[in-house]
């Protein structure tokens, strides 16, 4: 391959790159995210059910 390719898929293959980067880390936080809403919501499910304010 001559140098001239060899460069252009370089930097094809650093912006090809780019992409999967950000949505694998997406694809990490969103799990994260998630267990912390579900931690907040059975917090306060639980402060409810002590105040006696749940609903049945």
């Amino acid at each position: 391959m001559s140098n001239q390719s060899s460069t252009i898929v370089q930097r094809i293959w650093k912006y090809c790159n780019v992409p999967r980067l950000s949505i694998a880390a997406g694809v990490e936080s969103t799990p994260v995210a998630s267990l912390s809403r579900v931690g907040r919501l059975r917090q306060s499910m639980l402060k409810s059910a002590f105040e006696g304010k749940l609903l049945s």
